[in-house]
C-alpha cells in the first residue's frame, strides 16, 4: 500500500512538471513576441482608430445636413402635390363646369364700382370678378389724359354667361380649406382665371388691392406662363417680402392648360420667415456657422459665419442680400461653387481657414443648406478618442505585464490541482462503471463541468436508460407470459369441457327422470334439486371454460356501439333493480358505426356490469359511459367506461385482476374466470383494459377499442 501511495505521488508530480512546461513555454514566447511589436500594434491602431473616428465624425455631419434637407424637402414637396392637385381639378373644371355640384352657401352681388364679390367673410373662398373698361379701343386716346380710377369709365366684368363657371369654381375650396388650414406655412391659396375671375382662400376685401387693368399682366399669373416657366410643371418663386406682414414669403405656382392654351394659375404663398430663421442656426458644433443660399442670394446665415475668409461684406440683416460672386475670395468660391451631388461633404484648406463643409440641396425649393466647420472641431473629439485609445492601450501593457507574472506562480498550483482533479474524476468514473457492470443501475455519479461532468451524465443516462429498457422488459415478458399461460388454460379448458360436458349432461338427464317419479322417498326429491343445483354450476364453469377457450376466433360485423351497450344495459337492468342498484347509462350524442364481434362485446360489458353489480352489495350507482374519439376527422377510437361506488381494489389484487383463476371471491362463488376472458376479448379487438380506483370510492375498467377492419 505505501509502495502504491508514493508511485501515485510521484506520477502526480511528473504530470505537474509537464503541465507546468508546457504553460511556462506558450507563456514565455508571447511575452517576447508580445513586447517586440505592442509599440508597432500601438502606434498602428492609433492612426487606424483616429482615421475611423474622423470618418464618423465626417458621416455624422453629413447625415446630419441629408435629415434636415430630406424634413424640409418632404414639406414642400408634399405643398407642390397639392398645388398639382389643385390645377388638376381647375382644368376638369374648365372642361366641363356642368360636372362640379358642390356649392360652398355663398352668396355674390355687384358692388358700386362694379366689382361682382362676396361682400363679407363667410368662411369660404373669396370671389373677386374686377370691372373692365367700357371700350378699350375707342378710349384709349382720352384715358391719356384721364384718371383711370373714374368709374365712368368702367362697366362690371361680371355677365351670366359666368355663373356656371363662378359656381363650378366653389369646388376649389374642398382643397384650398384644408391645404390652408391645416399647414401653418400656407397662408394663402389662390386661383386666377385670365377673364378676370379670381378666387383665394382666406376670404379677403379686393377692395382694398390694387386693380390691374388686365389679369394677364398679374406677377402672379405671368409667371406660370410659358414664356416663364416652359417646363409647364408647379415652380417656386423667389423669396420675397409680403407688403403687408413684412415677412419672408414665397409661392408655389401651377398653369392650368386646356388644349393647349394657358386658362388660369393657381398657387399657394407660404410663410417662410420661421424656417429661414430654423435653418441659420443649424450648427454642429460652437465654431461651426450655416449659410442658406438660393440663386445668388443668401437667404439666412448664422452670426458667427466667417465673411472675411469669404471675401463678403458682412451684411446688414439675416435675409435678402445679393450674393456677388466676382468678389468671393478662394475660399469662398470653394465654400459656394455648384455641385452635382445632392449631399456631401468636402474639406476646404486655404490660407484663411481649414474648414469642413457640409453641403445638402432642399428640393423642391433649389435651395442650398452650406454647414461651415472648423477643422479643430472636427477632429478634436477624435484626438481626444485617439489619445484615450492610447493610454488605455499603455494600461493594457502594465496589466500584461502584472498578468504574466501572476500566470507564471499560478501555473504551478493550478497544474497540481488539474492533474489532482482529473486523477479523483477517473476513479469516480471507474466506480461507477463497475456498479453499472455489477448490475447497480440505480447507481447515479456526480455531474461537474468539464469533460468528466459530460462523461458522467452521459453515463447516467446510460444507466437511466438501461433501467427502463429493463423494466419493459420485465412488462412485455409478464404480457408473454399471461398470454402464453391463457392460450395453454384455453387449450385445456376446451379438453376439460367437452369430456365433462357429455357425463354431466346424462347425470343431469337421469336427474331429472327421478324428479318425476310420484314414488320417491322424503327427502329424496331435495337431495336430486341440490344435485341439479350442482350441475347448473358445473354447467355454468363449463361455460366459462369454452368461452376462454373459443378466444383464438374474433368474427367483426360493422355494427353501432351504442346499440349493443344499450341492449346488454337493457337485459342487465332487470339484476340491477333486484339489488337496489341505480344502473345510468351515457351514450355519445354522435355514434359511429365500428367493427366489433358483436357477442364478445356483450360478453365484456356482461362480466363488467356483473361485478360492478356485485360490488355494490345493496344500493349504489354504476354508470355505463361511451365515447368516440376522432382524428383528421374521422373517427379513430371507442371508450366504454363502467364506473360502481362499491369499496375499489386494493393495490394490492391490481395487478392481477386479469389473471386466469384469480378471484377475491369466497369457494363456490366465482372462478377467477371473467376478467381473464373479458381482457382476452379486447386484446383480440388490438384494444386495452384498464382498471383505475376512484375517490373516495368506486372503481372504473375503461375499455380502448381502436377502429379495425371487417373480418
Amino acid at each position: 500500500m505505501v509502495l502504491e501511495f508514493w508511485s501515485k505521488k510521484r506520477l502526480v508530480f511528473k504530470l505537474s512538471l509537464c503541465a507546468m512546461v508546457l504553460f511556462l513555454a506558450p507563456i514565455g514566447l508571447i511575452s517576447h513576441l508580445s513586447f517586440r511589436h505592442l509599440r508597432t500594434i500601438k502606434e498602428v491602431s492609433l492612426q487606424e482608430a483616429r482615421s475611423a473616428l474622423i470618418t464618423s465624425q465626417v458621416e455624422f455631419l453629413k447625415n446630419h445636413l441629408a435629415q434636415k434637407a430630406e424634413k424640409i424637402s418632404t414639406e414642400f414637396s408634399n405643398i407642390r402635390d397639392e398645388v398639382h392637385l389643385l390645377s388638376s381639378l381647375s382644368r376638369a373644371i374648365f372642361e366641363d363646369p356642368s360636372r362640379f355640384m358642390y356649392r360652398n352657401g355663398s352668396r355674390y352681388r355687384l358692388d358700386e364700382g362694379g366689382d361682382y364679390i362676396n361682400p363679407v367673410d363667410d368662411g369660404n373662398s373669396s370671389l373677386y370678378v374686377p370691372r373692365r373698361p367700357f371700350s378699350l379701343d375707342s378710349l384709349i386716346p382720352a384715358m391719356e389724359n384721364a384718371d383711370i380710377e373714374n368709374s365712368d369709365l368702367y362697366v362690371p366684368g361680371y355677365s351670366s354667361s359666368l355663373d356656371s363657371l363662378i359656381a363650378a369654381t366653389e369646388s376649389l375650396d374642398t382643397i384650398l380649406k384644408p391645404l390652408v388650414d391645416l399647414d401653418p406655412r400656407v397662408v394663402l391659396g389662390w386661383f386666377i382665371h385670365k377673364d378676370r375671375i379670381s378666387r383665394t382662400y382666406p376670404w379677403r376685401d379686393f377692395q382694398h388691392f390694387p386693380k390691374y387693368p388686365e389679369v394677364t399682366s398679374w406677377p402672379f399669373y405671368y409667371l406660370a406662363d410659358p414664356d416663364h416657366n416652359p417646363s409647364g410643371k408647379e415652380v417656386f418663386t423667389q423669396v420675397y417680402t409680403d407688403p403687408l406682414s413684412r415677412h419672408n414669403m414665397i409661392s408655389c405656382l401651377s398653369p392650368v392648360f386646356v388644349e393647349g392654351e394657358h386658362l388660369a394659375t393657381v398657387g399657394v404663398d407660404i410663410t417662410v420667415e420661421t424656417l429661414i430663421q430654423e435653418i441659420s442656426q443649424v450648427h454642429l458644433s460652437e465654431g461651426s456657422s450655416s449659410l442658406l443660399l438660393s440663386r445668388g442670394e443668401i437667404l439666412a446665415f448664422s452670426k458667427n459665419i466667417p465673411f472675411a475668409a469669404l471675401g463678403l461684406e458682412p451684411p446688414s440683416s439675416s435675409s435678402g442680400e445679393t450674393l456677388d460672386l466676382d468678389n468671393l475670395s478662394e475660399t469662398g468660391k470653394a465654400a459656394m461653387r455648384p455641385r452635382s451631388e445632392k449631399t456631401g461633404v468636402e474639406f476646404i484648406e486655404t490660407e484663411d481657414l481649414r474648414a469642413f463643409v457640409g453641403y445638402a440641396e432642399l428640393e423642391p425649393l433649389g435651395w442650398r443648406l452650406l454647414l461651415l466647420v472648423p477643422e479643430s472641431d472636427l477632429l478634436g473629439p477624435a484626438n481626444e478618442k485617439a489619445q484615450a485609445i492610447f493610454s488605455e492601450a499603455e494600461r493594457i501593457r502594465g496589466n500584461f505585464v502584472h498578468l504574466l507574472v501572476f500566470a507564471i506562480l499560478a501555473v504551478a498550483g493550478l497544474g497540481y490541482v488539474v492533474v489532482a482533479h482529473q486523477s479523483r474524476g477517473l476513479r469516480t468514473l471507474l466506480g461507477g462503471i463497475q456498479d453499472f457492470g455489477a448490475g447497480n443501475l440505480s447507481r447515479r455519479m456526480p455531474v461537474e463541468g468539464g469533460e468528466f461532468g459530460q462523461l458522467a451524465q452521459a453515463l447516467n443516462s446510460m444507466a437511466e436508460s438501461l433501467r427502463e429498457k429493463k423494466s419493459e422488459l420485465k412488462r412485455v415478458y409478464a404480457e408473454v407470459e399471461q398470454g402464453r399461460k391463457l392460450k395453454a388454460v384455453g387449450r385445456l379448458a376446451s379438453g376439460v369441457a367437452h369430456e365433462v360436458n357429455n357425463p354431466l349432461a346424462t347425470i343431469s338427464t337421469y336427474t331429472q327422470l327421478l324428479l318425476r317419479r310420484p314414488d320417491l322417498p322424503d327427502g329424496a326429491s331435495d337431495s336430486l334439486k341440490k344435485v341439479m343445483a350442482e350441475i347448473a354450476r358445473i354447467q355454468e364453469k363449463l361455460r366459462n371454460l369454452l368461452d376462454l377457450s373459443r378466444l383464438q376466433s374474433v368474427v367483426k360485423t360493422r355494427l353501432n356501439p351504442n346499440a349493443l351497450v344499450y341492449d346488454v344495459v337493457e337485459m342487465v337492468g332487470h339484476e340491477a333493480r333486484a339489488h337496489g342498484v341505480d344502473l345510468q347509462l351515457f351514450l355519445d350524442e354522435n355514434p359511429r358505426e365500428f367493427n366489433l364481434d358483436q357477442s364478445g362485446i356483450k360478453q365484456v360489458l356482461w362480466n363488467l356490469l356483473g361485478n360492478a353489480i356485485a360490488a355494490q352489495g345493496r344500493g349504489g350507482v354504476v354508470r355505463v359511459r361511451t365515447r368516440y374519439v376522432f382524428a383528421r376527422g374521422e373517427v379513430s377510437l371507442f371508450i366504454l367506461d363502467v364506473e360502481d361506488e362499491g369499496p375499489g381494489i386494493s393495490e394490492e389484487v391490481l395487478p392481477h385482476v386479469f389473471d386466469p383463476f384469480f378471484t377475491t371471491k369466497e369457494v363456490g362463488k366465482g372462478t377467477g374466470l371473467g376478467l381473464a376472458v373479458v381482457n382476452s376479448i379486447v386484446e383480440g379487438h388490438s384494444g386495452k383494459i384498464e382498471v383505475q380506483n376512484l375517490s373516495p370510492r368506486g372503481c372504473r375498467f375503461r375499455v380502448l377499442i381502436p377502429e379495425g377492419e371487417a373480418e
